[in-house]
């Protein structure tokens, strides 16, 4: 099995190549938003149970492609302005801070468009219902009931008192849905479907939110070259976040308890076992 590390490295090669290689300042920006030193535990998670599925590698870089065009889409929107309004991203300046406003809107236009071209094009070479499957789950993940929807809510709720209800509606739509559909992409390519996507969909619900909460926590770390953007943003703008209603110490043992769950749900799916890896290494960041 690929280690994290070689993949990232045969992985970012594929994905560069699916973006116009011009000097047009739109094509040089979407390269920018994209090739800026994302972990790619998304495309990562597609790749690692697909393989395990027998889906051919060329196919999983595909839906990794486009998973990570729809991430990196809404960061470049998410860091406008008149949204969360960061100038760093990843360490670097963000895409309107690097190009202009009117560019990084344009570039997540874009970014979003080409993931919906890789993902019906011919290149992916899955079975036609199940990759019209695979877009419908995609669109539905990302649209006004799922990705956006959380982003919304974030905003809408900025400065409010914090609630549980209110907090897992928001980051079960804005992080924990696109990470959601890592895990029932493969599963429908592969026509793993019915009690075994249903079990694995809960497993990507969860990890979805666990993720959200050590990205909470990661953004007290008082160190921006750590956190490779400006810490304590959460905080300035009063968003509804896992520590502002529980605390850092609670949130600790959430996530512990969330981990164990995870590693329990995978061990009845059997997922392979670097699966397992992933998990530990992103909880390793705040363990």
């Amino acid at each position: 099995m690929i280690k994290i590390d070689k993949f990232k490295s045969e992985f970012n090669i594929f994905l560069e190549s699916q973006l116009p290689n011009s000097n047009k300042i739109i094509h040089k920006a979407q390269r920018y938003a994209l090739n800026n030193g994302g972990k790619r535990y998304r495309a990562y998670l597609i790749f690692l149970l697909g393989n395990d599925y027998g889906i051919s590698k060329k196919n999983l870089f595909l839906m990794g492609s486009a998973i990570e065009m729809i991430h990196a889409y809404s960061l470049v929107h998410d860091d406008l302005p008149c949204m969360d309004d960061d100038e760093l991203r990843r360490g670097m300046p963000t895409c309107h801070k690097k190009y202009n406003e009117a560019q990084a809107l344009l570039v997540g236009d874009g970014l979003q468009s080409k993931a919906f071209e890789l993902m019906s094009s011919n290149k992916l070479t899955i079975d036609d219902k199940d990759k019209l499957r695979c877009i419908q789950f995609l669109s539905e993940s990302i649209g006004s009931n799922g990705m956006v929807l959380g982003q919304s809510l974030d905003m809408v709720n900025e400065g409010k008192l914090p609630n549980k209800k209110t907090l897992e509606e928001i980051h079960y739509n804005k992080t924990g849905k696109l990470i959601k559909a890592c895990f029932t992409i493969p599963c429908i390519a592969a026509k793993k479907t019915g009690l075994y996507q249903k079990k694995l969909e809960k497993i990507g619900g969860l990890f979805g939110l666990t993720y959200q909460m050590i990205d909470d926590l990661l953004d007290l770390n008082p160190n921006k070259s750590i956190l490779g953007k400006n810490p304590g943003k959460d905080l300035q703008k009063k968003k509804i976040t896992f520590c502002s209603l529980y605390g850092q110490s609670k949130t600790k043992q959430i996530i512990n308890s969330s981990v164990n769950e995870i590693y329990s749900l995978s061990d009845q799916l059997k997922l392979p076992d670097s699966f397992r890896l992933l998990i530990q290494t992103i909880y390793e960041r705040v363990k």
